[in-house]
């Protein structure tokens, strides 16, 4: 019997992907050279799809990387002229300030605890940094900042790009493009897609910076990744297959608002149900800065690992917890790729061994 993923990334491959592979080799096009007629159509195609799906602003461009990690890295590298000011509550907001820093970047930082919106009002960000980064989901606690926060974010520091790290919630939540300048995501959580590649989504004032910037010292530098995709093509070999599976999954994929409907209602249930359990509470309490697409559960470090051992031996695949969390928290993922009856069998098996 198949294990069944409910861990936080890579997570759950959407169950059409053993079809997609078949077709991608029938159709040659992992043979195809990626300056090829048949490669560019395909490229194009994706980027409408994703602009559409999603409802990316059309002016907005999209160009492929590897990772989001590798997003942290052009971030630094072509769109930050003096400094970067870093806001976050987890693991990766923490790990992406600290990745900046590394590259030379000067870095500045705000942490705020997990039970708290963002305190945009007491931000003192630096004049010298010119683009603030924020993990809009968290996947290390479960937490989110909310469209009004990023909001009141864009009102209040218009003069500066704002970069979001949304690689748990894209193609999964609704998302407010126009409220930042850089979104970014790896396909292995909310598109359900095998992991190795990345998706950047730039504001034409990101597309201005990068130009003023005029940063062209490394293979990944962003103008040559933009003027390339704008000719349908990449800057260097990419993940032809990743691509092909990111187009027809988008072409069978539901308009990211019904897909938001969907997430959100299952977490909504997922809550009713968890919270009936003595043996862990929610790691969140605030139910306002809570994920809809990753849950942390907060118990004894014993409990936590009996019910990971458990889960392993029943067949299911969990999140340990992240971080500062590790030891006492479990996460489950609530991707649309995971089928309700998968989920309907890990509740049973919750409710049989932890009631």
């Amino acid at each position: 019997m198949s294990r069944i993923s409910f861990y936080p990334g890579p997570s759950r491959v959407n169950a059409k992907v053993t079809e997609y592979f078949y077709d991608a080799y029938m159709e040659g096009i992992l043979s195809e050279n990626h300056r090829s007629a048949a490669f560019m159509k395909l490229f194009k195609k994706t980027k409408k799809l994703l602009k559409q799906k999603l409802d990316v602003p059309e002016d907005y461009e999209i160009v492929f990387t590897s990772s989001a990690t590798e997003c942290w890295e052009i971030i630094a590298q072509s769109l930050t002229a003096k400094a970067s000011f870093h806001v976050y509550n987890g693991a990766f907001g923490n790990k992406w300030c600290e990745y900046a820093g590394k590259l030379g970047v000067e870095t500045h930082a705000a942490s705020f605890d997990i039970e708290d919106p963002v305190p945009i009002k007491l931000l003192s960000v630096p004049d010298e940094a010119d683009v603030i980064c924020v993990t809009q989901n968290e996947t290390s606690n479960g937490t989110q900042v909310s469209d009004v926060e990023l909001t009141i974010l864009r009102r209040q520091f218009a003069d500066r790009l704002i970069a979001v790290d949304a690689t748990s919630s894209m193609a999964a939540t609704t998302l407010p493009f126009k409220m930042a300048d850089v979104w970014f995501a790896s396909v292995q959580k909310g598109f359900g897609l095998p992991s190795g590649m990345g998706i950047m989504i730039l504001s034409p004032a990101a597309v201005a910076k990068a130009e003023k910037l005029n940063e062209n010292d490394h293979y990944n530098s962003l103008l040559f990744s933009i003027a390339n995709s704008r000719k349908d093509q990449t800057p260097y070999t990419p993940n032809i297959l990743g691509i092909y599976l990111l187009y027809r999954l988008m072409e069978d994929r539901r308009p990211i608002e019904e897909i938001n409907r969907k997430v959100k209602n299952r977490f909504l249930d997922w809550m009713d149900f968890l919270n009936k359990f003595d043996s862990w509470t929610p790691l969140v309490e605030n139910e306002s800065v809570r994920s809809t697409t990753v849950i942390p559960l907060k118990a004894e470090p014993s409990v936590i690992k009996e019910l990971l051992e458990k889960a392993s031996d029943a067949g299911f695949t969990l999140g340990s917890g992240y971080g500062e969390w590790k030891e006492d928290t479990i996460r489950i993922a609530n991707f649309p790729s995971i089928k309700k009856k998968e989920i309907q069998s890990l509740r049973f098996f919750l409710k049989k061994n932890f009631d």
